[in-house]
């Protein structure tokens, strides 16, 4: 994938700048006169989706989440595949005919099984052998062909060219300019990581991500607060779990504390440790239940309006504990929290949008989410764009 960007930028229609030591930026050029291939134009429209003014840092340029990164590489790879075939230098190693060949031979070694050993077990090993070939099938390996074998001759020689230069590996992505296709072909053949390197086209992380939110692009840091008391709840759950909270300490304290240190042997080691237990640790738990219901009492009749884009969309926990987080870019901070919504406010949503989020200002329990009335925030080419590479 970095190789056909690299290509496209090759053949003038992305442009590769330079604005920092090792941070690089893609510019949008026009649309392109000439077909592009279905694998040539999936990465152009990535770009498209991600620019913001016309522009996208390289660091930016990820496939989405693992799951959604895995598919757009498989449509990827099968476009890249049909490619091959249409031109004729490669072909499918299983094809539908032998698919059916191979499950009808191993019909002897499963019913030998079955015979000699036990019915079920040789027809599970059939189901499974077969269920096999079905997944080897459903990847499309491929094979050369005639033609392929003789167009692989000649790349190969290429390929060792280029590996015997000494200076090629360490080219960046800039040096398109210099070297031309070459550069990419170098990419695709894994001899030149220095132009690879500043270009990730992989899965997107979960806590850091690129925003153009606010009028510059900037790498934000996200977190997903799981054990802030209180974060994300209904103000009136909040304040009765640290009520409760709160209580149970306190009758810890008062009542059980006294009763365990006077049971405990006047040693001093043991003491201070059982101490630290039945002391130290309620004492805590009391400190935060009471500020729980001091942040929850206040948040009862209020309520703030943010406006900014949403960075991720998460779920964490197990399928029965799920818990659903937007992080949402506002343009104040370059690092943010990410809020725990109900799933009925978390479905209709879509990384990117820009949303007008009504929330309690302390514990941030979001009451409802709607797509704003604006587009989203961009800048002219014409303005300097500065990269803030995260302090």
């Amino acid at each position: 994938m970095p190789a056909t960007l690299l290509d496209l930028s090759a053949r003038g229609l992305v442009e590769l700048e330079e604005r920092e030591p090792g941070s690089y930026v893609c510019r949008l050029e026009t649309a392109p006169e000439e077909a592009l291939q279905p694998y040539e134009q999936r990465v152009l429209e990535l770009l498209r989706r991600r620019a913001s003014g016309g522009i996208v840092p390289t660091g930016a340029l990820t496939t989405g989440p693992s799951t959604e990164s895995s598919r757009w590489w498989r449509e990827f790879r099968g476009e890249v595949v049909a490619d091959a075939q249409s031109r004729g230098l490669s072909r499918d190693m299983l094809d539908w005919t032998t698919i059916k060949l191979l499950s009808g031979l191993l019909l002897v070694p499963a019913g030998a099984i079955a015979l000699l050993w036990n019915f079920r077990i040789g027809l599970g090993a059939w189901v499974g052998g077969t269920l096999l070939l079905g997944t080897v099938w459903g990847r499309h390996p491929q094979r050369d062909t005639p033609a392929g074998l003789e167009a692989a001759s000649r790349w190969l020689g290429v390929r060792d060219r280029l590996a015997q230069d000494e200076v090629f590996p360490t080219q960046p992505p800039v040096a398109v300019a210099l070297w031309e296709r070459y550069l990419p072909y170098g990419a695709a053949f894994g001899v030149a990581p220095g132009a690879v390197r500043p270009i990730p086209m992989g899965a997107e992380s979960d806590y850091r991500a690129w925003s153009s939110y606010g009028g510059r692009w900037r790498v934000v840091r996200i977190r997903y607060p799981e054990l802030l008391p209180g974060w994300g709840k209904h103000p009136l759950l909040a304040l009765l779990h640290g009520l409760v909270a709160a209580a149970v300490a306190a009758f810890v304290l008062v009542v059980v504390a006294s009763r365990v240190l006077d049971a405990v042997p006047d040693s001093g080691a043991v003491e201070l440790l059982v101490g630290a237990a039945v002391v130290g640790v309620p004492a805590a738990v009391a400190i935060l239940g009471a500020i729980q219901v001091l942040r929850a009492f206040a948040d009862l009749w209020s309520k703030a309006d943010v406006t900014g884009q949403i960075l991720r969309l998460r779920v964490h926990g197990s399928d029965d504990k799920k818990r659903h987080y937007v992080a949402v870019d506002d343009g104040a901070s370059s690092t943010i929290r990410a809020w725990r919504v109900k799933p009925e406010l978390y479905s209709p949503l879509e990384q990117g949008q820009v949303v007008v989020a009504s929330l309690t200002p302390r514990l941030r329990y979001v009451r409802s989410i709607r797509l704003a009335q604006v587009a989203k925030a961009t800048y002219t080419a014409s303005e300097s764009v500065a990269l803030d590479r995260g302090r």
